[in-house]
């Protein structure tokens, strides 16, 4: 998933997503979201996994190359098949993100998550369409979920260390996950920007 450079300025694309989720947490099971065009049921759902494991896979390859209509198709034929199949919901988050649609992004991201409750991206995919709407402190607390659950990630160091920073906060907590930014990251432009803002810090 493209994720933001981390000095360019972050839109905000959709307001009204603000205020579709309490937290990144969430309560209950959501419903589905308008124009989805697949639906979640009360009962037991049919399940064809591989299908949608397979439906799935084709997509996530489609979202590389950045057809994003053919990966929607493909991702909305998966979740018919398996409606609780979480990667399916988490890449769908990720073709609706791509194509400015923040509030069914993070409808599609909040379901991955209780799906998976133990895999952090959703969470951390969650906190980058807070962050296109504006909500910096909702931002936060997805990316700090996520970190809590893979610490040495380089993706959701940087990317709480973004939202901190335009958050305005400075002090140690900041200045050591910029350096902890700096050890794992590979991405030169990441890596050059923590060295700019630790730089700015000590000045």
């Amino acid at each position: 998933m493209k994720r933001f450079a981390p000095t360019s300025p972050v839109r905000a694309v959709m307001v009204g997503v603000a205020f579709l989720l309490a937290g990144c947490a969430g309560a209950s099971k959501p419903a589905s979201p308008p124009g989805s065009g697949y639906q979640t049921v009360a009962a037991p759902p049919r399940r064809d996994s591989d299908n949608a494991r397979a439906l799935n896979t084709q997509a996530f390859d489609a979202i590389g190359k950045g057809d994003y209509t053919e990966a929607e198709k493909l991702l909305k034929r998966a979740l018919e098949a398996d409606i609780l199949f979480g990667p399916a919901h988490n890449n769908l988050g990720k073709v609706y993100f791509h194509q400015h649609k923040l509030y069914l992004a993070a409808w599609e991201f909040q379901y991955a998550n209780k799906l998976m409750p133990n895999q952090p991206e959703p969470l951390n995919n969650l906190g980058l369409v807070f962050e296109a709407a504006g909500n910096i402190e909702q931002a936060v607390t997805c990316y700090t979920k996520a970190m809590g659950d893979e610490p040495d990630n380089p993706q959701f160091i940087g990317n709480l260390a973004r939202a901190e920073v335009r958050r305005g906060d400075t002090g140690a907590a900041v200045d050591d996950l910029l350096r902890k930014l700096i050890q794992r990251d590979t991405r030169p432009e990441w890596v050059n920007w923590a060295r700019e803002r630790l730089e700015l810090h000590a000045n």
